[in-house]
């Protein structure tokens, strides 16, 4: 059966539904559409007491709404796959939900291999993203993937909340703390917390997923009230990113705009908003140091690319470039209707994910020539000056003790443990019963619980077969979302986002406060590609 007809078979089927089940189809579509929307509110804006144990508070809020949305779906979606099977329908199992289902499986393979059940259930205190969060995550992308017709109301959703984390957090940083958050906190502990999400790392992860989401909308819908929405979000997640004081952010922000690039090169429209968008980036570094100059927290050190962004002549030059390219493509041009960029630019546009990863590459030998004192005298003093680029125990506040004690667990583990890993979030369960003495002798009272890298503690804790079927979900819904953004510009945001969480958790690790979000919003974009599947003309 070619895929014209395999397409035009589909459509027929739906229109044979009954009137029952489409009835309970929209009652699903309305109660998911609730769910998410609450989950959002809720991840966003509950807090019993302040920044107090506020990653607990999150993580209650994330399980009393799944547990309760959970309860008053799943009758309704029983009654709907009863009248389906009834009926003698197949579902339609895309490439991501096959690694989904996968990754399902394997995560509870995991706990049986893994030993440590009780541990395993909800997960470590404060992280918790056991087999229950993962089996939650999974509700998410379905649920979604499946009944998300809502979506553009919830996407407007989380972009509304989100922005309204985002001023927050940029008055935050200049000591206006509106819902009294910070009071009897000192200096230095303010510039550990921001807005309603609290740790400020686990808000630089919500700002890493959502903010690619408000670009997509600014640089790609026609409705001008849209765009001038994006426009805001995007000008405040700037603006808080560049004082988050994280330079995992700025990469994970990288990832976004290596999506976006080559989307708006093309298209003069397009590229004059990415340009437009890289000039507020560069500009907002500028701002937010001038306004920080006047509401300055003593105890506020900027790390090494906030510096950059604030007062760097690099950054200054790369403003007025930006602002010059996107000024020439707005002067209309007589002899050129319809525009059509220099081919040396799309070119060049295109190119650049490729020399992205052979900059890291490139980057990943230096450090390592640089940590076995390899490099040619002149060059190792230049380099000795840059933090990034020499290896230690302290590398990356600390990772590189992490990281190498992470990379001995997994090599010296059994070979059931590589395959399957010790069971979700049981890597404290694991360095507790069996380097218990290393981490108290590394890190004294505190409680090793990954490895500050979501992939390498995913590794130890699903195993290399889980982690493969975990990374496939992003990796295949990147690539078959970018294929349909010509049709709908959110698919484009889905798959920045998507890039950009995998880039900023190479640095951090899943938590509520943004696993939750990108399986949502993957679970939007498998039902935006399942929608565009059924559109497909039949000759098309």
């Amino acid at each position: 059966m070619s895929k014209a007809s395999g397409n035009q078979k589909r459509r027929s089927q739906s229109h044979k539904r009954t009137g029952a089940e489409d009835g309970t189809k929209r009652l699903a579509e309305y109660l998911t559409a609730a769910l998410t929307v609450v989950l959002c509110a809720a991840l966003v804006f509950y807090t019993s007491d302040g920044y107090y144990q506020i990653g607990a508070d999150k993580f209650t809020a994330y399980r009393n709404v799944m547990l309760t949305g959970s309860a008053v779906l799943f009758p309704v979606l029983a009654v709907y796959a009863a009248v389906e099977i009834r009926e003698r329908r197949r579902p339609r199992i895309s490439v991501t939900d096959a690694f989904v289902l996968a990754y399902l499986i394997l995560a509870g393979i995991s706990v049986l291999a893994g030993g440590f059940y009780q541990d395993a259930l909800w997960g470590f205190p404060g992280w918790n993203m056991g087999i229950l969060s993962q089996i939650g995550f999974v509700i998410l992308y379905v649920i979604l993937s499946r009944f998300g017709r809502y979506y553009r109301v919830i996407l407007a959703a989380l972009c509304s909340f989100a922005l309204i984390v985002y001023l927050l957090g940029v008055l935050n940083r200049l000591l206006i703390d509106p819902f009294g958050f910070y009071d009897g906190l000192s200096y230095l502990q303010t510039t550990q917390f921001l807005s309603t999400l609290g740790q400020s790392s686990w808000y630089g992860s919500f700002l890493a997923v959502t903010l690619p989401v408000g670009m997509a909308v600014f640089l790609y819908a026609d409705s001008g009230r849209y765009r001038a929405a994006g426009a805001l979000m995007t000008a405040a997640g700037f603006c808080t990113l560049v004082t988050q004081n994280s330079d995992s952010a700025y990469i994970g922000l990288a990832g976004a705009l290596i999506v976006f690039g080559p989307l708006c090169a093309a298209n003069r429209q397009y590229m004059r908003r990415f340009l437009t968008a890289l000039t507020m980036f560069f500009a907002s570094g500028k701002l937010m140091y001038f306004l920080m100059r006047f509401c300055f927290n003593p105890d506020f050190e900027p790390d090494y690319v906030t510096e950059l962004m604030w007062t760097s002549p690099v950054t200054w030059a790369l403003l007025f470039l930006c602002l010059i390219a996107a000024a020439a493509l707005y002067v209309p041009w007589k002899h050129t209707d319809p525009w059509e960029p220099p081919k040396m630019a799309v070119r060049l546009f295109h190119v650049v994910p490729a020399a992205a990863v052979v900059a890291a590459a490139a980057a990943v030998c230096v450090l390592i020539l640089q940590s076995k004192g390899l490099m040619p005298a002149p060059i190792a003093g230049k380099l000795e000056n840059i933090s990034y680029l020499n290896w230690g125990k302290e590398w990356g506040n600390g990772r590189g003790r992490i990281w190498s004690f992470g990379a001995k667990m997994f090599t010296e583990t059994n070979l059931l443990h590589k395959l399957f890993g010790v069971g979700p979030d049981c890597f404290h369960s694991y360095v507790s019963s069996r380097y218990g003495a290393e981490q108290s002798l590394f890190w004294g009272d505190k409680q090793l619980t990954n490895a500050h890298n979501e992939w390498l503690t995913s590794l130890i804790n699903v195993g290399i077969v889980g982690t493969a079927a975990y990374a496939g979900i992003y990796v295949t819904q990147i690539f078959r979302s970018l294929r349909i953004s010509a049709r709908n510009f959110l698919s484009a945001g889905i798959a920045a986002a998507c890039v950009s969480y995998m880039l900023y958790n190479f640095f951090c690790y899943q938590q509520v406060l943004c696993t939750p979000y990108v399986f949502m919003l993957m679970g939007t974009g498998e039902y935006i590609l399942r929608q565009a599947v059924d559109e497909t003309p039949p000759n098309g």
